[in-house]
């Protein structure tokens, strides 16, 4: 392949692909700080001591609607996050103050900024297409990162040089130096951060998509179905999460998952492994026992061991910073990329 080709798929890659490498950008930028942003924009919880998990389930139980997960508030003064759902499957989030366990704010992803982005950085807000879109994104971010690299790699003795930036250049030409000279020196974060993140979406896109039909599903004629179970009560929920914790008492709990048919799964903080590792543990609430136990160090899901470095938790705040540096490139990268493929379109006119 000449060295030119480099370029043209380079080119052509940018132009498709730019406003959805923007989009990642910017989403993946606020979900680095998504706790301090989170604590903004949540309501301030009433003083005093926090509810215990049952008193927001029966809050949230009391909508109406399903109560599909609870995310425990992260730390002291802030918020409860639950999601819920209708008799027709709409989902919908609620903010549950901990403290006198009533519901804040309801609403969609509107209401909800740090979801909204975290739903667009993850799957676009369209489930199973959506995290496959996002796997080729990575995949073409990747194949971006390795023809224009291949397009700049100098000859021997002049890396330097391939580097600098003439200051008495014109504009177009200097804006095209520094596209060059920082997509360079940003490449190992961008591949980083593109191979991670094609990884994690396109592997739960591939289990998404071979998932074992749900039972019934695959009948021409379907049986009749019995009467749909009744939703746990805020006493079997208390019980369970006992007999969870009993298991990792040292552990505290992120996020509590209901599933059909009386099933609870508990996720407990594990940062003895890493900083978003957790122990799941199952607890069928009808038979009020144990399930299934899985510890952390155990785990063999892709995403607890690629996530925390994709999303900088591994390495905290420095991490983080580093992480929004790259997103900021990518975002001038974005820019700049369409910006000469238009100022080239001008001076050929």
């Amino acid at each position: 392949m000449h060295r030119s080709d480099f370029l043209v798929w380079h080119r052509r890659l940018a132009m498709l692909f730019a406003p959805l490498i923007l989009l990642q950008a910017l989403t993946g930028a606020v979900l680095l700080f998504r706790e301090p942003l989170g604590r903004l924009l949540e309501v301030v919880p009433a003083a005093g001591t926090a509810q215990p998990v049952d008193r927001l389930y029966a809050a949230a139980a009391a909508t109406g609607k399903q109560v599909q997960r609870i995310h425990m508030p992260p730390e002291p003064g802030r918020t409860a996050l639950v999601q819920l759902a209708d008799a027709s499957g709409q989902r919908s989030l609620a903010m549950i103050d901990p403290v006198s366990a009533r519901i804040v704010r309801q609403g969609g992803l509107a209401q909800f900024p740090i979801e909204a982005a975290l739903q667009l950085h993850y799957r676009l807000m369209a489930g199973t297409t959506g995290m496959v879109v996002i796997g080729l994104s990575g995949i073409v971010l990747l194949f971006m990162a390795g023809t224009g690299l291949a397009f700049w790699w100098p000859r021997k003795g002049r890396m330097r040089q391939s580097l600098a930036i003439n200051p008495r250049m014109p504009a177009r030409v200097k804006l095209r130096h520094w596209h060059r000279s920082v997509g360079v020196v940003a490449t190992v974060l961008i591949v980083s951060s593109a191979a991670t993140g094609a990884l994690i979406a396109g592997n739960d896109a591939i289990a998404a998509i071979f998932a074992p039909a749900p039972a019934g599903k695959v009948e021409p004629r379907p049986e009749p179905r019995s009467a749909p179970r009744p939703a746990p009560d805020a006493q079997s929920v208390a019980a369970g999460l006992q007999l969870a914790q009993a298991l990792f008492p040292r552990a505290a709990v992120r996020d509590i998952r209901f599933a059909p048919g009386a099933r609870m799964d508990v996720n407990l903080l594990a940062p003895e492994r890493n900083a978003l590792a957790v122990h799941v543990v199952t607890v069928d609430l009808a038979a009020m026992r144990i399930a299934k136990v899985m510890a952390a160090q155990d785990n063999p899901a892709l995403w607890m061991k690629i996530l925390p470095y994709h999303s900088g938790d591994e390495f905290g705040l420095a991490g983080r910073l580093v992480l929004l540096v790259e997103a900021l490139v990518l975002i001038g990268l974005g820019v700049s990329g369409p910006l000469m493929w238009w100022q080239q379109r001008k001076l050929r006119k």
